[in-house]
């Protein structure tokens, strides 16, 4: 490993301040090459995270005539609403596709078969902060689930809305659309439907 290569910001110590079902959070006490420190610098593990750190997966569904479903999520954390793609976490032994797909059904009530479940790589939804990375698909030519339940538990889970494409896309641009993996995976979303 060459000088370039080398961490400029090496750990002294961790605190575990916090932990829930999904989320372990920490205090590491880190330094810098200059021997500058930071006591407290705030880190987020998800729980279920395999050796592949895989932790979530975001997916956009596009029905068979194009449109595009988004929910409508009231975000506490931020005191406000966010159109998003359908999201979750990957649960302990869950293959990431798997989890998209269960995702998919669970918060839009869409479903689309195996080979219309595009993988378009992976995004570190806060990388100076979280320990996690989310997988990202498209899921093609969606079809509604007759038997289909609202997940009412979900807190701030919101609406589906469907859009055709130029009206999905005018939502980031009017800055109705902040959430970091959805926005990617509309200006991915392109790839997807010229696979295969």
């Amino acid at each position: 490993m060459n000088a370039d290569d080398m961490p400029p910001v090496r750990r002294l110590g961790r605190r575990a301040i916090f932990e829930n079902r999904v989320w372990r959070v920490f205090a590491d006490a880190i330094a810098d090459k200059n021997g500058a420190q930071v006591p407290d610098y705030l880190v987020l593990e998800a729980k279920a995270v395999p050796a592949n750190a895989i932790g979530g997966v975001a997916v956009l569904p596009i029905l068979a005539d194009g449109r595009i479903a988004l929910l409508r999520n009231w975000r506490h954390a931020i005191g406000g609403w966010s159109w998003e793609a359908a999201k979750g976490f990957v649960e302990t032994g869950e293959d990431p596709a798997a989890a998209a797909m269960r995702e998919l059904a669970e918060e839009t009530g869409l479903a689309c078969q195996a080979a219309d479940l595009v993988p378009l790589g992976t995004v570190h939804p806060e990388p100076a902060a979280m320990a996690t990375r989310a997988a990202l698909y498209v899921a093609r030519n969606c079809t509604a689930l007759t038997d289909h339940v609202h997940e009412a538990d979900e807190a701030g889970l919101g609406r589906v809305a469907f859009f055709e494409a130029p009206a999905a896309d005018a939502l980031w641009q009017a800055g109705e659309m902040r959430d970091a993996a959805s926005l990617l995976l509309l200006a991915r979303r392109a790839d997807a439907l010229r696979s295969p």
